[in-house]
């Protein structure tokens, strides 16, 4: 492709991420400000805790729901899994007679996305005086997804993808209804691509130059200080340091300059560790009852129990692509419909293409040159996604006594790191980066359509 036609190509592709981007902030918009009843993904407890911190406080273990989180559930919004047949005002419609529990799980949440919450009502309410407050932090969440993807398309360009594969790059990270639909409810996972984004520009910007790594320590005290999830992508990158530092010994260096030291594994490390330390901490010195009393109905009964439950684990896949009806227009028309049905194999796609580039370039299998650190990266980003679920399990077991399955949302934030990756290997298969880029954006158009 000669130089001008390659400018056309990046130019149009540049244009077409903006529009499809523009496309998403107005449709998660409006969805958040529909009135939807409260999501089966927690929303409740959420919204108890913006509650909570809007008015100075944050839950602690044992506090019971506000009662202004229980009239918004029987007054305006209802449950969208759980029925509760209460009238509006009723002396019976209190957190002692919530039927999901009487509890806050909040309390487990990081203060940091709630807080940010607080700022956005603050200008919100200013332009908006009467909107509902659970609406107004469901506007948080939708602006909060949309800048995660503009920060993918940000951060894409800036560690050199292009043309179709920056629209890949752009929409993979959020392509699918479990990962759009967190713009329209309260919940910490919104942030997700955010950090994500942050935290793979700024690691592949120093694994590729050996630059900036200062930049990376603080995408991920961003993505640590947000949610432990939010900052799996920095596990990823310590495990490529460690890689690195045992590959030390065949004495080739990295193209670009790229030589961790042990140190770089410290820094990072503690930035992962220090966060759950101290919260931890300060969580069981505010508690009100015990951990077995709050998850009585999530204990086990043995170690044999937690062993398969890890076993399960590591066995399956943990990919947040998946299809759902959660952002579907409750009467669709023969168009949405036939969109819905598209997005039942889009899934399956994305896995193939993002997964099996991984694959082959863990495997040496593109021309990235014996001095390229992109083949181990690629083999820690499986490796990391292959990891994580098990230890997180195992980690709740040992640490809060409970043993349930690890959801897939918890991947959301390893996804620009992993797309991106994928890309970079197969930079010179431009037919490869137009498929991901048809397969990612045609989804995000069909989740948007179909919510309308």
């Amino acid at each position: 492709m000669t130089p001008s036609r390659s400018r056309v190509a990046d130019g149009a592709a540049l244009a077409t991420s903006v529009v499809l981007l523009l496309v998403v902030l107005v449709t998660l918009w409006r969805e958040a400000g529909a009135g939807q009843p409260f999501s089966a993904v927690d929303e409740h407890a959420h919204a108890d805790t913006q509650v909570r911190v809007h008015h100075g406080e944050f839950p602690r273990r044992g506090d019971l729901l506000t009662q202004e989180v229980v009239d918004a559930w029987v007054c305006r919004l209802g449950h969208q899994t759980v029925a509760w047949e209460m009238a509006c005002g009723s002396p019976e419609a209190v957190p002692e007679n919530v039927p999901t529990g009487k509890y806050t799980a909040g309390y487990i949440h990081y203060p940091t996305y709630f807080l940010g919450g607080e700022v956005f009502r603050a200008v919100a309410d200013r332009v908006v005086p009467d909107e509902p407050p659970v609406d107004t932090y469901r506007r948080y969440a939708a602006l909060m997804m949309f800048l995660g993807a503009l920060a993918c398309l940000l951060l894409a360009r800036r560690v050199g993808l292009r043309g179709a594969s920056l629209v890949a790059a752009t929409f993979a990270p959020v392509a699918g209804t479990p990962i759009l639909v967190f713009g329209t409810m309260e919940n910490p996972t919104a942030l997700a691509p955010l950090c994500g984004a942050l935290i793979a520009g700024a690691g592949i910007h120093w694994v590729l130059t050996g630059r900036g790594f200062w930049w990376l320590a603080a995408a991920s005290v961003v993505g640590a200080a947000t949610a432990v999830t939010s900052s799996l992508p920095t596990g990823v990158l310590v495990l490529a340091c460690l890689g690195a530092l045992l590959r030390r010994g065949r004495g080739t260096p990295y193209e670009g300059g790229w030589s961790p030291r042990w140190w770089h594994v410290g820094v990072l490390g503690a930035i992962l560790v220090a966060p759950v330390v101290a919260f931890g901490a300060w969580t069981s010195a505010r508690a009100l009852v015990d951990n077995e009393t709050l998850y009585s109905g999530y204990g086990f009964q043995s170690w044999t129990d937690v062993l398969v439950g890890v076993v399960f684990e590591l066995v399956t896949p943990h990919v947040p692509w998946a299809s759902d009806g959660n952002l579907t227009s409750p009467d669709p028309d023969l168009v949405q419909r036939l969109l819905m049905a598209v997005l039942n194999g889009t899934p399956f796609l994305m896995v193939v293409l993002v997964g099996g580039a991984l694959a082959l370039g863990a495997m040496g299998a593109f021309r990235s040159g014996p001095t390229s650190p992109l083949p181990l990266l690629a083999g820690a980003c499986i490796l990391g996604m292959v990891l994580y679920p098990p230890l997180l399990r195992l980690s709740n077991a040992v640490n809060v006594g409970i043993d349930h399955p690890v959801v897939s949302r918890y991947s959301i934030s390893l996804l620009p790191l992993l797309v991106w990756v994928a890309l970079l290997q197969v930079r010179e298969h431009r037919a490869y980066g137009r498929v991901l880029a048809v397969v990612a954006a045609g989804t995000v158009v069909a989740v948007c359509a179909g919510a309308w």
